[in-house]
């Protein structure tokens, strides 16, 4: 490839699952060593220029000892414990052998850290604040580190770390950190994170100052009925929803993010949620049972906490009519919800199907039966646009409404122009 080639056409970009087995094949076999695996959170980039590959990249978790990093970010060892899986590790980089163009490295490193802390948080529900990577100082002089703007802060001790035992190889690495964020060293040694930047940080704050009713939550979850075995039970039902719903009420969107937000707790807050054990349910374990509870029952039970605690109440609720992808098949259709979810939440408070020998009209009824949603406001797309619903909600509710108008209801339409335009002459009168 010539050296003339314009930076304009560089792009570096995630991989795609149909590239993961050949950027594993050629870090096998093009890095000094080689590739069997990423360990923990990883990400896998791709650098191209006109479609050609020209580099690879990958980023895992942190080393958990550092002594050079640890003295640089000024934490002590709990504080790094809690604050850990907010560095990332460049565990691999290379430039392809028959790829030959000037200061091509710091480019691409370049713009990796542009976009890196953004597709993590899209992949694991949080951002990473620094960067590490680790030089073979017998090999390189980390050049393309230094002129990506790398910040080099001193050498390990020669020590390298095979499973879980760690053997001295007396080749001290060179250690470099880039900031993700512009007060990355202020928040990773803070005593405490602001309570804007991190989910799993908000957990350390969320039972103890929110003085959220954990307990009320966890009798409310004890009556729902447990789809497992009774044999190889590690964690009660209760203790699993209960985590899984006040993940979700702080930010988790996602399965790992549920499991992260989990592996954060302390062992004081999991005794809250009714665990035992001393340890969170993994990602997969809360996962499993998601997927295998009643959850007609489960969002049953989450509404009448959430009526019972008065965390509903005023809130912004809305109607949300939606297909299950995959829940049909040649004999069935696929199966469609009408749901109500409090809206800065996202938290779904209640649902009921929808049949089809029914619609999403004759289900609102039921949708809020047994649930308090005085002075909330209810909002519903044009299908939901009803004079029943809407008597439903304000005169047996107590609550208001925000519904949407379109052109199939012209006479509602025409009404409420003619409102606004007596409104508009009313205000020029004035």
């Amino acid at each position: 490839m010539r050296e003339n080639t314009p930076w304009d056409c560089l792009e570096v970009r995630p991989i795609l699952a149909k590239e993961v087995s050949l950027w594993g094949e050629y870090v096998k076999a093009y890095h000094y060593l080689g590739y069997k695996s990423i360990p923990g959170k990883s990400l896998r980039y791709i650098a191209s220029i006109r479609g050609e590959w020209v580099a690879l990249i990958g980023w895992g978790s942190p080393a958990l000892k550092c002594s050079v990093r640890d003295r640089f970010i000024g934490w002590d060892y709990e504080r790094k414990l809690k604050r850990l899986h907010l560095i990332i590790n460049n565990v691999r980089f290379l430039i392809l052998p028959w790829i030959h163009i000037s200061n091509l490295a710091s480019k691409v490193l370049s713009l990796n850290l542009k976009r890196l802390s953004c597709d993590f948080q899209k992949v694991y529900g949080h951002p990473v604040y620094l960067a590490e990577t680790f030089v073979d100082i017998s090999r390189y002089k980390g050049t393309c580190y230094r002129a990506a703007n790398w910040r080099y802060v001193g050498l390990t001790i020669g020590y390298s770390k095979s499973g879980d035992k760690y053997y001295r190889t007396n080749r001290p690495k060179a250690v470099y950190l880039y900031p993700l964020h512009r007060k990355a060293k202020e928040l990773l040694s803070a005593t405490f994170m602001p309570y804007n930047f991190n989910f799993i940080e908000k957990e350390r704050m969320m039972v103890d100052t929110l003085n959220l009713p954990v307990e009320g939550l966890i009798e409310e979850i004890k009556k729902i009925t447990d789809p497992r075995k009774a044999r190889g039970i590690r964690h009660p039902l209760h203790t699993v929803l209960g985590i899984a719903v006040c993940a979700v009420m702080f930010g988790a969107r996602s399965y790992r993010g549920i499991g992260d937000w989990a592996a954060g707790l302390s062992k004081e807050n999991l005794r809250r949620f009714g665990s035992k054990r001393g340890e969170p349910p993994s990602e997969p374990t809360i996962r499993r049972v998601l997927q295998r509870i009643d959850v007609e029952e489960f969002d049953a039970k989450i509404g009448m906490w959430l009526t019972k605690m008065q965390l509903i109440k005023g809130k912004a609720i809305a109607m949300d009519g939606k297909t299950l992808r995959g829940s049909g098949n040649r004999e069935e259709s696929p199966l469609h919800l009408l749901s109500a979810v409090v809206h800065k939440e996202g938290i779904v408070i209640a649902q009921k199907d929808v049949s089809e020998r029914t619609n999403e009209i004759t289900r609102v009824k039921p949708l809020f039966k047994g649930l308090d949603i005085e002075g909330s406001v209810v909002t519903g797309d044009a299908l939901l646009t009803q004079r029943e619903i809407a008597r439903h909600i304000v005169e047996e509710k107590k609550a208001d409404y925000l519904f949407t108008v379109k052109g199939n209801q012209q006479e509602l339409l025409e009404d409420i122009r003619a409102l606004e335009l007596k409104k508009k002459h009313q205000r020029t009168a004035r």
